[in-house]
């Protein structure tokens, strides 16, 4: 990072080339299509004059007691959720008798929060002199951000209402400024995400810029700060688009930037510029199917849409459309609109500036049907993502290296879809607690390369840190080649460990062959697979013994996305040698009855 050099956004800024604003087309709802509005209406009111969720002390304690962070995260993000619905339906029927007390009470409820900052962010509670958030020293995470966008966005959206209660209006703009916009004007830049490549930097940023355009008398010196760490950002991501730390993340890092750079009004040359393009393509090459995406790392592999505690999952084909459009690519507003199918403009839950943005955009409310032929091979050289296809096969495999943004111990692992379906997965992540992002993180089994479809020789595993990465990593039409040796401890004693994959026309070949500084005792291959994998067909050669397991999914993530269970074949070599080689085929089998 470089946050103290100027790049294009600076650049922009000082010679005049920015036009930053923010508002809401109020009469655009007026043509939101019946089944969208008549869907979000059905939202707020399953809800309507129900109490409201109360996060109280003892949420936020369970987190310092317990390491459970759903105890506060559910009734805060309930709070957000029906508030977003609620103003949305009153915009879309205009109807105030029925929905302005439960908007203003919505409101008037997140102003009076002691804080808008998750206790597992709060760093300013967790020292040891306190356990409970200060009011006085309020901490600018993702979701202190997010909530002032929030209101900000609806203070905008009904002006109007606000205007009939005097004192709302001028209350929300003070918490807003007194928890978001102050800290950020007196100390941006000493906040850890500031200026970084990863998704909180963006993700903060764009909801700031979003606030101050919307609530701030002065919002120019918020601006330039803002203006800054996107460089940085910029500065420090792959140069080649890719989202390391998942598609999941990208909703929320590649997606926020878009959402800051349409903000900051940036003129042409900014969207012309190659690594902003890049960026926005990065759905395309991750995607399998249908709903679903490669998971690799912290991802979800489609949104979970039965658990609504996984409130980092979203993704919004409008925005996608918008930023296609942005950047003069067909292909991404082609998959965008193929995207969406039959759905309405938006979904809920979503950020209350998003899904604004989804419902009064006209170019995407009458965009016709679109089919999206996808590439058959994609290629991030930087990031070290493949994406191959071939018939009905889908793989997508990865290299990289163990210290990624939300990493998983994952180096040379991949998944295979079907027709579109996942068959060989990467589980993705379970629930968030105080051990994900703490010494304990691989302790979860989903974040082990165990479980990450990828070799273990005499039970080392590979390990966390940047220099336990891929080498010799090269694509060549459709084969993938890359050398794992370097994603393992010294004490494994491998020389080398060369993975292969080719792709062909409904047809997956894998080939590891190794080389050892000894005999080995066990080489193990654990594929994980969707528990009803009778769509592939996996030919095994004879030196190796296959055995199956299944996995109980209880953790509420890995539930709402996988069902049930998932399957763990374990593919033992009989005999290892010093050298050797295992070559495992994939073909289409059967669909599911």
């Amino acid at each position: 990072m470089r946050t103290d050099q100027p790049g294009p956004l600076s650049a922009a800024l000082r010679e005049g080339r920015l036009a930053p604003r923010a508002g809401v087309d109020r009469a655009a709802f007026a043509d939101v299509p019946a089944p969208t509005r008549d869907g979000i209406v059905a939202i707020a009111d399953e809800t309507l004059g129900t109490p409201w969720p109360q996060p109280t002390l003892t949420h936020w304690r369970a987190y310092l007691r317990e390491g459970s962070r759903l105890a506060w995260e559910e009734p805060y993000f309930a709070r957000r959720h029906r508030l977003h619905a609620t103003a949305l339906a009153l915009a879309l029927t205009g109807d105030a008798d029925r929905y302005a007390d439960e908007l203003l009470d919505g409101v008037w409820l997140l102003a009076e929060e002691t804080t808008w900052c998750l206790p597992a962010h709060d760093d300013l509670a967790l020292g040891p002199e306190r356990v409970v958030p200060d009011p006085a020293r309020p901490y600018l995470d993702l979701f202190a951000a997010e909530t002032a966008a929030t209101l900000a966005w609806i203070r905008c959206l009904h002006a109007d209402l606000f205007a009939t209660v005097p004192g709302t209006a001028e209350r929300v703009t003070a918490e807003i400024r007194r928890r978001v916009l102050d800290p950020f004007r007196t100390d941006g830049p000493g906040y850890p995400w500031f200026g970084a490549p990863m998704n909180w930097n963006p993700w903060i940023i764009s909801n700031v810029i979003a606030a101050a355009l919307l609530t701030d008398d002065d919002p120019a010196p918020i601006v330039a700060a803002a203006v800054r760490s996107l460089d940085a950002y910029l500065d420090g991501v792959p140069g080649d688009g890719g989202c390391p730390e998942g598609i999941s993340y990208w909703w929320h890092s590649g997606a926020r930037l878009f959402e800051a750079l349409e903000l900051l009004g940036v003129p042409a040359a900014v969207w012309s510029t190659p690594l902003i393009h890049r960026i926005a393509r990065f759905p395309l090459t991750a995607h399998l199917g249908g709903e679903w995406s490669a998971s690799f790392g912290d991802g979800a592999a489609r949104v979970p849409h039965a658990h609504g505690r996984a409130r980092k999952d979203h993704l919004s084909p409008a925005l996608l459309h918008r930023y296609g459009r942005a950047v003069g690519d067909d292909e991404i507003t082609a998959f965008a609109r193929a995207s969406r199918g039959d759905d309405p403009l938006t979904t809920l839950p979503s950020p209350m500036g998003r899904a604004i943005a989804a419902l009064t955009d006209p170019v995407w409310r009458d965009a016709a049907p679109r089919t999206f032929p996808a590439p058959p091979v994609q290629w991030l050289p930087e990031t070290q993502v493949a994406s191959l296809r071939g018939g009905a096969l889908h793989l997508i495999a990865k290299a990289g290296h163990n210290d990624e943004p939300h990493n998983h111990n994952d180096v040379g692992s991949f998944v295979l879809a079907v027709h579109g379906e996942p068959v060989v997965v990467d589980a993705g992540t379970g629930v968030y607690d105080r051990d994900s992002f703490g010494p304990d993180r691989y302790r979860a089994w989903f974040t082990r390369s165990a479980f990450h479809s990828v070799p273990e020789i005499d039970g080392h595993e590979q390990r966390p840190g940047p220099g336990f990465a891929a080498r010799y990593v090269r694509l060549a039409g459709r084969t993938f080649t890359l050398d794992l040796a370097g994603a393992y401890p010294p004490e494994a004693g491998i020389e080398s460990l060369r993975r292969t994959f080719t792709v062909d026309d409904d047809l997956v070949t894998l080939t590891d062959a190794w080389r050892l500084d000894h005999r080995p005792q066990r080489i193990r291959l654990r594929l994980l697979l969707r528990d009803d994998h009778r769509a592939v067909r996996i030919a095994l050669p004879g030196h190796v013994r296959p055995r199956t397991e299944h996995l109980d999914l209880t953790d509420p993530q890995l539930h709402a996305v996988w069902g049930d269970r998932l399957t763990l074949m374990t593919l033992d070599v009989t005999a290892p040698a010093v050298t050797g080689e295992v070559t495992i085929r994939f073909t289409p089998g059967r669909a599911a009855t």
